[in-house]
């Protein structure tokens, strides 16, 4: 901008021209090593990340600048160019030159107290080398879904299932801390001790936070109504309606049939009739009784009430009737399996599992021994269906165990998989809905639902105190965008703290590193390698987590992609920011008068400029979410490097990739920093990479 004062003479009114610095253009790229390139390969080799417009080879030195038409695409194009093997363009951001005034020290100006030692800490986690973020090659995962195996030729699984009862689409994964579910230990402890009284026996106990049942007084026995089987006076299941005699078994059935049929046609005064027809009526009742290889399911009411058993996604869960009767057959029946876990064998003993066969495993939440329906087979370990509870999982194939009762085998399925109406699709707060969902296990939920295909669809469930469940699944998902409206900025461009949206660097929780030997690790940023051998770094067990974050972040940008104000973050405050078309959590870590802050992408362990258009409040949902992203100092590298070993591109590729899984001992260290007499002890994580270890080694024996 430039203005000239009235009254001056034109010809010298350049006297008082006003020059405005100029804002550095972030669009031009130095590339090095290019001798064999010639412009058009350049121009058409950085065509692929963005539009050329204009390109420079410096006839000497195997140099070149390539300009884009934005900033962007000038960022892909370092980020791609760099990770290129084999070659060693060492591309950058091209800065011009800058000549600093002269400055004298002025002698009268008290000296300039040391940086506070928790500030120097705190900085030390950040890469203060500008990089961009890394495209992460996120591995693929074991899924705990089930359709595709219900699609595979291989195994008996349709057979088992015909009415696919366990056919899962989608099963979430929970990457935060699980919860317990919230109980007063004091009021457990007070209904235990009144329980005790009421009903004393020595055989029942209070250890720690169970209450363990060993035995039940007479007292106590006749409070139930307990069926006893005619043959082995055990517990009583099926019967016969004529005559309500109880079995506990078919063997037991059968082995009292003769004598069941004289009762049970003497007391309808047809014994004649009976002896008569007494070959028809065997063939009924062994064909009636024959169990059926298919698993089977009643039909539920059309209005029920129902509890939680299995919770896959916030809209499809597992559920059972809560009717007394549906109840107290659902309990015995998870009896019987957790008695017949205690005197089974091992599946591997007799056969190998196939998909479609049914065995018992751990059911871990309850520590009792389950019925599994086997959808996958591996090796070592085949994903598992609990037919009673809905749950799946991974079981180790040594833990299966033979179901020799084929009565038992093809028990009669309980357990509903239902699909809740309404719900939100939104990438949101999903664990914080599934634990709400599981707070509700142990209460009768009033179900409605239509019934399209065999499937249970339409699903609205309500609490007892009449709360829509659905309706507050979809308010615990939805993270609502802030920042959008102008009353929440002041003046200067900053938000409103009194809207309590700030949230600062110091206060997001950072997760322990896993020490230990042979740990998987990936690295994620290694720009300052060579000035003080440190990287970023995460380990592979977290990919998922990130992952998981990385999809929640996509989602709440797009909501406020649209620009309408511009926000300038504090120092040290957590913000969202768009880079490369991609939403990340960042920190400002400076903030120019440029309109473009140093912003440090704390999950990814980059610094980059970003541009106040591409700055976004962050809700604390977000914000707070753990950082599993960690700092850590390579073992051995700075002792080589200064010994002589080169440490280029190529060599960084080899021994120190980013983007791929590495093997690492890992481990802590405290050293003592500082002044005599104002020493600091500093910790820090040590990384000890296999392949690099291995190479050191070799060049010290040479």
């Amino acid at each position: 901008m430039a203005g000239t004062m009235d009254g001056t003479d034109p010809a010298t009114a350049e006297t008082w021209t006003i020059d405005q610095e100029e804002e550095k253009s972030l669009t031009k790229i130095i590339m090095r090593n290019v001798n064999d390139l010639t412009v058009a390969g350049l121009r058409r080799m950085c065509s692929h990340y963005g539009t050329v417009v204009d390109v420079f080879k410096i006839k000497s030195g195997g140099t070149a600048f390539i300009e884009f038409s934005t900033d962007t695409e000038a960022g892909l194009a370092i980020q791609q160019l760099n990770q290129k093997l084999g070659f060693n363009y060492n591309a950058e951001l091209a800065q011009p030159k800058e000549t600093l005034p002269s400055v004298e020290p002025d002698a009268s100006a008290p000296p300039q107290p040391d940086e506070d030692w928790e500030q120097v800490s705190a900085k030390r986690r950040f890469n203060v080398g500008f990089s961009l973020p890394l495209l992460i090659n996120f591995p693929e995962r074991d899924t705990l879904a089930t359709n595709a195996n219900y699609r595979a030729k291989e195994g008996t699984l349709r057979r088992t299932d015909p009415e696919s009862f366990f056919r899962i689409y989608k099963v979430l994964e929970s990457f935060e801390t699980k919860k317990t579910l919230d109980y007063n230990p004091e009021e457990l402890r007070k209904r235990v001790e009144s329980f005790q009284k009421s009903y004393a026996n020595e055989q029942n106990r209070f250890d720690g936070e169970t209450l363990v049942y060993e035995g039940l007084t007479a007292k106590e026995s006749a409070l139930f109504d307990v069926t006893r089987c005619v043959v082995c006076k055990g517990y009583g299941f099926s019967y016969c309606k004529g005559c309500k005699t109880y079995y506990c078994s078919v063997q037991h059935q059968r082995q009292h049939y003769d004598e069941h049929n004289r009762i049970c046609h003497k007391r309808a005064g047809g014994e004649v009739a009976a002896q008569n027809d007494a070959s028809e009526v065997g063939k009924k009742v062994e064909l009636a009784t024959k169990p059926q290889e298919v698993l089977t399911r009643d039909p539920l009411p059309e209005k029920a009430k129902v509890f939680i058993t299995a919770i896959l996604t916030p809209d499809r869960i597992y559920v059972r009737s809560a009717h007394p009767a549906a109840d107290t057959m659902y309990l015995a029946t998870l009896g019987e399996f957790a008695c017949a876990g205690l005197t089974t064998v091992p599946v591997q003993n007799s056969k190998e599992p196939t998909a479609g066969d049914i065995f018992l495993a751990m059911y871990e939440p309850l520590g009792v021994h389950g019925r599994v329906l086997v959808t996958e087979v591996g090796p070592e370990r085949s994903k598992c269906v609990f037919i009673d509870h809905g749950k799946v999982d991974f079981v180790s194939n040594g833990d299966l165990l033979l179901i020799e009762d084929t009565e038992l085998l093809y028990r009669k399925v309980l357990i509903y998989k239902v699909c809740l109406t309404d719900i939100t699709d939104e990438h949101g707060e999903h664990e914080k809905a599934m634990q709400y969902l599981a707070k509700l296990r142990d209460r009768p939920l009033q179900m409605k639902y239509r019934l399209e295909a065999n499937n249970i669809v339409d699903v609205q469930l309500q609490t007892p105190e009449g709360e829509s469940v659905n309706e507050q699944i979809n308010r615990l998902i939805i993270i609502p965008p802030i920042g959008r409206d102008s009353n929440q900025y002041d003046s200067t461009g900053r938000g409103d703290a009194k809207n309590g949206a700030f949230v600062m660097y110091k206060e997001i929780p950072q997760s322990e590193p896993s020490f230990g030997e042979s740990k998987q690790i990936m690295i994620l940023n290694r720009t300052t390698v060579l000035l003080d051998s440190r990287i970023t770094w995460i380990a592979m067990s977290d990919l998922p987590y990130l992952e998981n974050l990385q999809r929640m972040l996509e989602s709440y940008g797009k909501k406020v992609a649209e620009f309408r104000q511009s926000y300038v973050p504090r120092e040290g405050e957590m913000c969202l920011v768009r880079c490369l078309n991609r939403w990340y959590r960042g920190v400002c870590y400076e903030t120019a008068g440029d309109g473009k802050p140093a912003i440090f992408l704390c999950d990814y362990g980059s610094m980059t400029l970003v541009d106040l258009s591409n700055i976004r409040k962050i809700p604390p949902q977000l914000a707070t979410k753990t950082m599993r992203t960690h700092d850590g100092v390579v073992e051995h590298l700075a002792e080589a490097k200064a010994g002589g070993l080169t440490l280029d591109s190529i060599f960084l590729d080899i021994y120190l990739p980013e983007n791929e899984p590495i093997c690492a001992d890992i481990s802590q260290r405290t050293v003592t920093v500082g002044l005599p007499g104002a020493e600091q002890e500093e910790t820090y994580t040590v990384l000890n990479l296999h392949e690099l270890s291995a190479l050191i080694k070799s060049r010290q024996a040479e």
